[in-house]
């Protein structure tokens, strides 16, 4: 029965591994990373060289709220058009998430710099990224020239919850 099984050697790698090839090596401290997001999996890959940060950092990453814009659109060689041809379109769609650009916190809560947001009264008001003297957030009444620039917490207060107004 010994001579039916029988222990092999063990194979060596055809590449050695060499973990500059896969994570980065670039040296420290510099703390510009990109993130990615593909598939749903989310990716940080260093700005300069382009290759994942060294070690285990996934449990230690953190991150506020940012908003975004989410927007499906055709993968692949798709065009997005409903036909191919004489046959219809499977293709399918990814959501690709856009950042919306300047944006400033209160109650963790963003609200974007230079768009509109509308009170429970129907005021309208536009969110700006000017700062007061205790550095919060200012807002204007529309139209501009309304009124004084007022602390974006003290409207939100006195006139919350403010929404995006969609633009036309």
């Amino acid at each position: 029965m010994a001579d039916l099984f029988k222990l092999s050697e063990p194979q060596p790698f055809d590449e050695e591994y060499a973990a500059g090839d896969y994570d980065c090596q670039c040296p420290n401290p510099d703390d510009q990373y990109l993130l990615e997001i593909d598939n749903g999996s989310v990716f940080l890959v260093h700005r300069a060289c382009g290759k994942q940060p060294r070690g285990d950092y996934l449990d230690l990453v953190e991150m506020g709220r940012i908003p975004v814009t989410i927007k499906a659109e055709p993968y692949g060689n798709c065009d997005g058009s409903e036909w191919h041809g004489e046959y219809r379109c499977d293709c399918g769609v990814a959501l690709v998430a856009t950042v919306n650009g300047l944006a400033v916190v209160h109650d963790n809560v963003p609200y974007l710099v230079g768009r509109d947001y509308r009170d429970r009264d129907g005021a309208v008001w536009r969110i700006t990224s000017d700062r007061d003297r205790q550095e919060r957030p200012l807002v204007f009444l529309l139209p501009q020239g309304a009124g004084e620039d007022c602390p974006l917490e003290e409207i939100v207060t006195d006139f919350g919850p403010l929404e995006l107004v969609t633009p036309e």
